[in-house]
């Protein structure tokens, strides 16, 4: 009687591992199918979304190397800084596509300031809707002379507290000839004083008139969109990696 009552208690014990391990089996394989489908899955998701339903534009020359295959114009990302320590010795900066994958620049001349500097877009977004565009690096590059800016000291009073505004300047002799540089072959309508929107390649991707708010609500917009778009090609570059043998 005991013994009978043993074998069929270890009738139960094993039945139950057995159901325990087939779960368990069961469930190694459903995750195994996750890690193999998650990528592509995700990839798709990415690739019918909204991030590529819009193409901006890429401004300036360019150059057919093959089929598919275009040399895209690049412009400068290296501007100085002036120090407080020493103007007259201004430091030459770069902004880095580790630190700054984009960003927004503008070329204020002297003579703008009859016209508020023709950044009264930029100034209401600063005082009323700064969240909106504190994640985007404003360059403010203005003319200089014996490593002085004139108009610098002004825009920094405006701008204070934004940590996403920055300034760097060019000499006075040759500040038209870089401005021309992110302006080379564009639309006819564009002025020379527009923000410039610059990608991780350093291509110019859009022009903005920075007097109007409606004008930095598509740059914002845009920037938005190239930086998803960036971030999407890091996911399926790292995907691409992991998943090599």
């Amino acid at each position: 009687m005991r013994q009978g009552f043993l074998f069929a208690l270890t009738g139960v014990s094993l039945h139950n591992n057995f159901k325990t391990e087939y779960f368990l089996m069961k469930n190694k394989k459903w995750l195994l199918l996750v890690i193999l489908i998650l990528p592509s899955t995700i990839w798709l998701i990415l690739e019918t979304s909204t991030i590529n339903s819009r193409k901006l534009p890429i401004y300036g020359p360019r150059k057919f190397i093959a089929v598919n295959d275009t040399d895209y114009y690049e412009v400068n990302d290296q501007f100085y800084l002036t120090t407080n320590q020493d103007s007259s010795k201004p430091i030459l900066t770069k902004f880095t596509t580790d630190e700054y994958p984009l960003y927004a620049i503008m070329f204020i001349k002297d003579s703008y300031k009859k016209s508020d500097l023709r950044l009264s877009g930029l100034w209401e977004y600063l005082n009323y809707k700064k969240q909106k565009i504190e994640h985007i690096p404003f360059i403010l590059m203005t003319e200089s002379e014996n490593g002085k800016s004139e108009i610098q000291e002004d825009l920094t009073k405006l701008t204070e507290g934004n940590k996403n505004i920055f300034f760097r300047t060019w000499d006075k002799l040759s500040f038209d000839s870089l401005n021309k540089t992110y302006f080379l072959e564009k639309p006819y309508y564009i002025d020379y004083s527009f923000f410039v929107l610059v990608d991780v390649n350093r291509n110019v991707r859009g022009y903005y008139d920075g007097r109007y708010v409606a004008e930095i609500k598509r740059l914002t917009e845009e920037y938005q969109h190239l930086r998803l778009k960036e971030e999407k090609n890091k996911l399926i570059k790292s995907n691409e990696i992991k998943s090599k043998p």
